[in-house]
């Protein structure tokens, strides 16, 4: 029963744990708002003066719903993606990039000779940009395991024909879209049409033009199974413009209108993002950028629905839903501390019921290393299944970013080791300072003594399991394993600061805790 009470509170502990810009041209003469966003983060961006310097805001919400706020002087942005943690931004003419996210900031040189970035969108581990060079001709860059790499893009669209282009990954494909003027039978009212090349298995096709009709910057973003566009919808007759939603279908290649957006003004410049399976609409308001999540229609008469937006006007530490998680951990740690409570006050009315002083030395039978080994691995799978909804929360491609060996990801991995360590110090002391022996332990048929043959004290708990930072050295207990082979005594350096000694537990004493 003790156990079962045991793990239920460290369960509780331990437990929680691309949209491009609409406007790709710079200098830009309107106000705009531009949403970057992939399975983790969601960014709004939007042009501002930092420190007397051109250069713009963002805001990033993680996977937790905690919105970041921050704003770099860095001259004019020119096409965004959300890649990985950061932000990853291009300027204009210079061709640089830089990463930003929070407590960074990081430019680096142009990636291509003498072009002029337009365009940008993140494909998991690698990111993809667009731009022009010098004789007019389509560039593709893409960063992949730290390098560059570019080439001329197939196709050829004329540079003075491309206005408003954006670039996303869907299905497997590279897309790089943009509006162009279409012929029409009345000049007065000039026709813009969204027109698109993509790549699929190292060919580029295309250029296709589309049957749908924009009136703004097409805006797109997609996430497993959709491939969604934001544009706002010719006039028709004297009714007032439109917000429309539009979606592309791999069947014939082109795209068709889901219907009008209701919720979202006109006059009001939008961009759309998505974070994980769902897309969010960035809208400039009056006092700034504000962000609402997009109802994608249930049937076919249904219409697109943009939901409560929501202001970003400092964004700095604000969170939606994040807190839980916070405050989970807190309720965690006072259950911990009523549990370690309950069972001490237990042991003193035990003591003295009996009416006699501590049992004396009981012989002491050290553990076999097999045994420990399998406690071990017990405890570390409670400890990884506890910490296992954190570590898909707030690193969810970890693991696909180590089996590719990215070169930045030794950021993350000793976050999470640390976090890991801390874990298992944590649980491990407090198990053993309350009961003796942890789950692991418990089902080996061992426990943790004095050497003098008493029940541990708190203060050898603590110690024995701090000292496992320098057992485990350099990797798998190895300098813990030699400490138990080559000394008097099965001990690792933890053990023998602490003067502890892991032992077989006797059948009375286990048979009276079950």
């Amino acid at each position: 029963m003790r156990f079962a009470l045991f793990i239920s509170m460290l369960a509780v502990a331990l437990g929680p744990a691309g949209c491009l810009p609409p406007e790709a041209q710079a200098p830009r003469a309107r106000p705009w708002v531009a949403a970057a966003g992939n399975a983790n983060n969601l960014n709004v961006v939007m042009a501002a003066q930092v420190r007397s310097r051109a250069g713009f805001q963002y805001w990033q919400r993680d996977a937790q719903g905690l919105w970041r706020a921050g704003g770099v002087g860095q001259g004019d942005a020119a096409a965004w993606a959300a890649w990985r943690e950061q932000l990853l931004v291009f300027f204009s003419p210079s061709g640089r990039y830089g990463l930003f996210g929070p407590g960074r900031t990081d430019v680096q040189p142009s990636p291509v000779p003498a072009w002029a970035p337009v365009a940008a969108c993140e494909d998991g581990l690698a990111a993809d940009a667009f731009g022009w060079d010098a004789a007019d001709e389509l560039i593709h860059a893409r960063l992949e395991d730290g390098a560059w790499t570019w080439r001329r893009v197939e196709g050829r669209p004329e540079r003075g024909r491309v206005l408003d282009p954006c670039a996303v990954r869907f299905a497997g494909r590279l897309f790089f879209l943009w509006r162009e003027e279409a012929p029409t039978l009345t000049e007065s009212v000039p026709e813009h049409r969204l027109r698109f090349l993509y790549l699929d298995k190292g060919r580029w096709t295309g250029p296709i033009i589309s049957r749908l009709a924009v009136a703004s910057a097409p805006c797109v973003a997609a996430d497993g199974g959709v491939l969604a566009c934001l544009y706002v919808k010719p006039p028709a007759g004297e009714a007032p413009q439109q917000w429309g939603l539009a979606t592309y279908a791999a069947t014939d290649e082109d795209w068709h209108e889901v219907g009008e957006v209701d919720g979202l003004p006109p006059d009001v410049p939008a961009a759309l993002g998505r974070q994980g399976d769902r897309f969010f609409v960035a809208a400039l308001g009056a006092d700034g950028p504000e962000v609402a999540p997009l109802e994608m229609p249930a049937g076919p008469r249904q219409a697109p629905r943009v939901g409560e937006f929501v202001p970003l006007t400092s964004g700095e530490g604000r969170s939606e839903g994040g807190g839980g998680a916070a405050l989970a951990w807190l309720l965690g740690v006072v259950a911990l501390g009523i549990l370690a409570g309950a069972l001490a006050a237990r042991r003193r009315a035990q003591g003295a019921a009996a009416g006699r002083a501590p049992a004396g030395p009981a012989p002491l039978v050290p553990a076999t290393v097999a045994r420990r080994a399998v406690a071990v691995a017990v405890d570390y799978m409670l400890i990884s299944l506890a910490m296992a909804p954190m570590m898909q929360a707030y690193w969810p491609d970890l693991g696909e970013r180590i089996l590719a060996a990215d070169p930045d990801v030794w950021r993350e991995v000793t976050i999470v080791h640390m976090l890991g360590t801390a874990a298992v110090i944590a649980y491990m002391a407090a198990a053993e300072g309350l009961l003796g022996r942890t789950v692991g332990k418990h089902l080996a048929g061992l426990e943790v003594r004095s050497t003098d043959g008493g029940p541990v004290a708190w203060r050898q708990a603590v110690v024995r399991n701090v000292f496992r930072v320098v057992d485990e050295l350099p990797a798998a207990y190895l300098a813990g394993l030699v400490s138990i082979l080559i000394g008097p005594r099965p001990q690792r350096i933890g053990d023998r600061v602490a003067r502890t000694l892991v032992v077989m537990r006797s059948r009375g004493e286990a048979g009276a805790a079950a």
